[in-house]
C-alpha cells in the first residue's frame, strides 16, 4: 500500500472513527506502522484478540488489494481476512478495517448479507461524497424524542413566519421533526434526514419542560421522562451543567452561551424634567457660580479704577457706583446673549467683558443645542448596567426554573454574589413577562436569545424596548442535548452534530430563524402604524416648561411689588 493511501486511512479514521467504541481491524501489514501506533492516535481502548466469522481461520491477507468501486457486491469475510478486535462492547457503527477496504456494519438491515456495506479505499477517497455512508445506517427506526416549545429554539410550525416557511430546506427539516421549527427542531430533522431514523417526538409527560429532582429523589419533565425510559433524547438545548443525577449524559455541545440577567428598562424622562436633567448637575452649578464669581471680580476691577479715580482726582462716570449685586446680573445678561446697560469705559473691565463674550458663544450655542435635543428627542432615565446597582435597587430576582437557580455560584464568596443569590426566587409564571409589565423583578435569559425575545415580544410601539440587559453576565455555559449515561447510539449522533457544528450549520440556522421571526415583527408594527407621520410636530405641551417658570416669575414679581407697596406706605 502506498503512502498517500495510509495517510488517507489514518484521516478517514481520525474524522470518522475517533467516537466508535468498537473497532474491527483487519490486516495491517501493508499500514507501514505498528497497528498501536495508529490506534493511540485515535485514542480507542487497545484490547485485540482474534475474531472469528463463520468459522473463518484468521490467516494473513494473500489476496491483491481490489481498488475498482464498482464492485459493491455484497459484502463478506473471506479466508484471506485476517480479523482482530479492539471492543469496549459491541454496538451500531462497527468498522472493519481492511488493507484496501472498509466494511460499515449496519444492524438495522433486514438481511445478514447486507448488514455489512463494503468501501474501497483511494488516495482521494477522503474527498468522496459516499464517506459519509457511515451516518446513513438506522433504516427508519423509532427515536423517542422530548420536545417542548421554547421561543426561540425550539417553535411549533404555524407560529413560524409564512415566507420563512417557503424555504425548502426548513420544509424538509420541519416535516422530518414532526413540525418543529427553531435551531432545536431543525438539528433534530437535519440529524433525522442524515441518520435515516424516524423522529417520535413527544411533549414532557408533566409538562414541567427540562425538569428537575424533587425532594424524594425523583425527577419531573424531560429529564425525567429521560431517567425513566420514557424517551432516547431530550431535544431542548440545555446547559452542560449538573442536574443532581449521574445518568445522564451530554452530546457534542451545539454553542456557548451567557446567563445574563434582564431588567426592567428605565422610565421615560417627564418632559418638563428633561431639560433640567440635559446637564449634570455639576455643569448647572459651575454655570450659575460663573455669573456670580465674575461678578464679583468685575465689581473688584471696578473698585481697582475708582482708586485710580481718587488718586488723580478725575470724574466719575456713569455705573461706576454700581453694587456687587447690579454687575453680577448684568453679567449674566451677557452670558445669555443679552445686552448690558452698564458698558465698560476702562480697558482692563474691557477685557474682562471680552473674555465672557467669547465664552457666551460657546455656552449659549451648547445650551440651546441641547434644549433642542431634549424637547425632540425623548430621555430615559438610567438604566442598571452592573450587578452592583441591580443589588442596590432591591429588584428581586425571578426564575421559573429551578435549575438556574445556581447562577450565581453554591458556595461563592463575593459578598456581592451572596447578596444576590439572596434575591433568587421561584415563578410560577413568566418572570420576563411579569418584569415587563409589572416591573417589579428581574428575569434570567440566555444572552444569545434576548434580542430576538426583546424585538419580537416586549417592544413597544414606538420602538423602545421594555426590558434591558445587564451589561454583566455572571456565568458562561456550553449548550447541548441530553441522553441515558450508556446510550448506545450517543457516538454516533456526536459526529453528526460535530459535523453539523463545525461546518456552521446550526449557528446559520438560527440566525436565520432570528431574522425572519424579527423582520415578521418589524412588518407587522409598520403595518399597525403606517398612519403615524415619521417626524413629529413641536407642540405646547413640549415646551410646558418655559410657561411654568414664567408664571412662576410673574408671581414671585407680584408678591414683592406686593411687599414693596405696602413697606413703603408704611415709611
Amino acid at each position: 500500500m502506498g503512502r498517500s493511501v495510509e495517510q488517507t486511512l489514518r484521516s478517514l479514521m481520525l474524522r470518522y472513527f475517533q467516537s466508535v467504541r468498537v473497532l474491527l481491524l483487519g490486516s495491517y501489514r501493508e499500514l507501514g506502522e505498528p497497528s498501536i501506533e495508529l490506534f493511540s492516535s485515535l485514542q480507542i481502548p487497545l484490547m485485540m484478540f482474534t475474531h472469528q466469522l463463520q468459522d473463518v481461520q484468521a490467516m494473513e491477507c494473500t489476496q491483491p488489494p481490489v481498488e475498482s468501486e464498482n464492485q459493491r457486491s455484497i459484502a463478506t469475510l473471506s479466508a484471506a481476512d485476517n480479523v482482530f478486535i479492539l471492543p469496549e462492547h459491541a454496538e451500531v457503527g462497527v468498522v472493519l478495517v481492511f488493507s484496501t477496504k472498509l466494511y460499515f456494519f449496519n444492524p438495522f438491515h433486514a438481511e445478514e448479507n447486507e448488514q455489512l456495506l463494503p468501501f474501497y479505499i483511494r488516495a482521494d477517497v477522503e474527498m468522496s461524497p459516499s464517506a459519509s455512508f457511515k451516518l446513513n445506517i438506522f433504516n427508519g427506526i423509532p427515536i423517542r424524542c422530548t420536545v417542548f416549545p421554547r421561543n426561540p429554539t425550539l417553535l411549533p410550525w404555524d407560529s413560524l413566519p409564512e415566507s420563512f416557511r417557503s424555504v425548502q430546506y426548513v420544509q424538509q427539516s420541519v416535516q422530518a421533526s414532526n413540525g418543529s421549527g427553531g435551531l432545536d427542531g431543525m438539528v433534530l430533522g437535519n440529524l433525522a434526514v442524515a441518520m435515516n431514523f424516524t423522529a417520535e417526538t413527544m411533549d414532557a409527560s408533566d409538562r414541567l419542560e427540562y425538569g428537575y429532582r424533587l425532594m424524594n429523589d425523583s425527577y419531573v419533565g424531560s429529564l425525567g421522562d429521560l431517567l425513566q425510559y420514557r424517551t432516547d433524547v431530550s431535544f431542548n438545548i440545555r446547559f452542560m451543567k449538573f442536574y443532581d443525577t449521574h445518568e445522564i449524559e451530554f452530546l457534542h455541545p451545539i454553542y456557548s452561551d451567557q446567563l445574563c440577567i434582564l431588567s426592567p428598562k428605565s422610565l421615560e424622562i417627564p418632559q418638563w424634567l428633561a431639560i433640567f436633567l440635559c446637564f449634570h448637575p455639576y455643569v448647572w452649578a459651575s454655570f450659575v457660580v460663573i455669573g456670580f464669581v465674575g461678578g464679583y471680580c468685575w465689581y473688584v476691577l471696578r473698585r481697582w479704577g475708582l482708586r485710580k479715580v481718587r488718586l488723580y482726582r478725575q470724574r466719575l462716570r456713569k455705573g461706576d457706583t454700581a453694587q456687587c449685586s447690579v454687575l453680577s446680573i448684568e453679567l449674566w445678561l451677557v452670558l445669555l446673549g443679552a445686552s448690558s446697560t452698564h458698558l465698560p469705559v476702562r480697558m482692563i473691565e474691557r477685557l474682562l467683558l471680552i473674555v465672557f463674550l467669547i465664552a457666551n458663544v460657546i455656552i449659549s450655542g451648547t445650551f440651546q443645542g441641547t434644549l433642542t435635543t431634549a424637547f425632540s428627542t425623548k430621555s430615559y432615565y438610567k438604566d442598571l448596567n452592573t450587578l452592583a446597582a441591580l443589588d442596590h435597587s432591591g429588584l428581586p430576582i425571578a426564575t421559573s426554573s429551578r435549575s438556574l437557580l445556581d447562577i450565581f455560584g453554591n458556595t461563592s464568596l463575593n459578598p456581592l454574589y451572596q447578596s444576590l443569590k439572596g434575591k433568587l426566587q421561584i415563578l410560577n409564571e413568566s418572570a420576563r413577562h411579569r418584569a415587563a409589565y409589572q416591573r417589579d423583578v428581574c428575569c434570567i435569559e440566555r444572552y444569545s436569545d434576548v434580542h430576538l425575545i426583546i424585538n419580537t415580544e416586549y417592544i413597544r410601539p414606538n420602538g423602545q424596548p421594555m426590558l434591558h440587559i445587564v451589561d454583566e453576565c455572571p456565568r458562561v455555559y456550553s449548550l447541548a442535548y441530553i441522553v441515558r449515561k450508556g446510550w448506545p447510539f450517543a457516538p454516533l449522533f456526536n459526529a453528526a452534530i460535530h459535523r453539523f457544528v463545525e461546518s456552521g450549520l446550526c449557528m446559520k440556522w438560527y440566525y436565520d430563524t432570528e431574522d425572519a421571526l424579527i423582520l415578521q415583527k418589524r412588518i407587522q408594527q409598520m403595518i399597525e402604524h403606517r398612519d403615524e407621520p415619521a417626524l413629529r410636530k413641536l407642540t405646547v405641551v413640549d415646551i410646558q416648561t418655559s410657561f411654568y417658570i414664567m408664571a412662576m416669575g410673574f408671581f414671585i414679581s407680584l408678591m414683592v411689588f406686593t411687599v414693596e407697596t405696602f413697606i413703603g406706605r408704611g415709611e
